[in-house]
């Protein structure tokens, strides 16, 4: 979480504590008295000076009842007085971990879209601070064998997956969404599936999502031990050549080539954090 976010979470938990509604319009006296008792000692732990003018405004300053009056003058001082510097010691900006990923396909930036589309949100709904799932490496082809066999071995009874499958001699990437396993010895079905396929890897703009039609959602998913992460009419019966017919009307088309070549794909599981 961003400083903001944490202030917010702060409140949060103080209003439920005090049973005290997130209204300041509304407060008594003493309402505000319990609320400054609560988040007395969380103050200080909060850098105020890192959040950015507008949340300020917007998120903390509406809240001055509550917090310290030299601290909401020194903040109001901060963000409007031009070239004002700080009258304290102030603790640095915290250092965010950048989201950690084991593929040699993908990047954070493109989880994050991920995460957004398995939530059914818009595509930069979530970014790497926020990302709510942990995509772990379950297979890779270069390295646990680049066949059927392998693939179930690694990924069946693992719930919730996604794979990615890079091009031979490009930069496109396709890919697709197993809300449910890869266990089992036949279709599957599901509403929630999707299929993506981004002309350029290195850049997620060139991406086009295709969302499981609902009305032609019982080939789904294909869950045979001879074959890959096959979907809908993407086939990965043959370890490197897949096949792919555009008429199909279990997913929309995407511009999925009707035969290409596998240099390498991988899977992930995907877990709530």
């Amino acid at each position: 979480m961003d400083e903001i976010e944490i202030w917010e979470s702060l409140l949060r938990w103080c209003f439920t504590q005090q049973n005290i509604k997130n209204d300041p319009t509304k407060w008594s006296k003493e309402d505000i008295t319990k609320i400054e008792r609560s988040l007395h000692r969380f103050i200080p732990l909060i850098r105020f000076y890192n959040i950015s003018p507008t949340d300020f405004f917007y998120k903390v300053y509406c809240y001055k009842e509550i917090l310290p009056q030299d601290l909401i003058h020194n903040l109001l001082e901060f963000h409007i007085v031009p070239n004002m510097k700080l009258k304290t010691n102030v603790a640095p900006p915290r250092k965010y971990q950048k989201f950690k990923l084991d593929s040699t396909l993908i990047e954070s930036e493109h989880v994050s879209l991920f995460a957004s589309w398995i939530d059914k949100k818009d595509s930069s709904y979530y970014n790497s601070k926020n990302c709510p799932y942990e995509f772990k490496l379950l297979y890779r082809s270069g390295q646990d064998g680049f066949n059927a066999e392998s693939f179930h071995k690694n990924c069946d009874n693992k719930g919730a997956t996604i794979w990615i499958a890079k091009v031979k001699g490009s930069t496109q990437l396709i890919g697709g969404y197993n809300p449910l396993d890869w266990s089992g010895n036949g279709n599957k079905s599901t509403t929630d599936s999707f299929l993506f396929n981004f002309t350029d890897g290195n850049d997620i703009s060139s991406v086009k999502l295709s969302p499981i039609n609902n009305l032609k959602c019982a080939e789904a998913i294909y869950c045979f031990n001879n074959q890959g992460p096959s979907m809908g009419s993407l086939y990965c019966k043959k370890p490197n050549n897949w096949t792919y017919y555009a008429g199909s009307t279990t997913y929309p088309n995407i511009g999925i080539p009707s035969n290409f070549t596998i240099e390498n794909y991988e899977a992930f599981s995907i877990v709530k954090q």
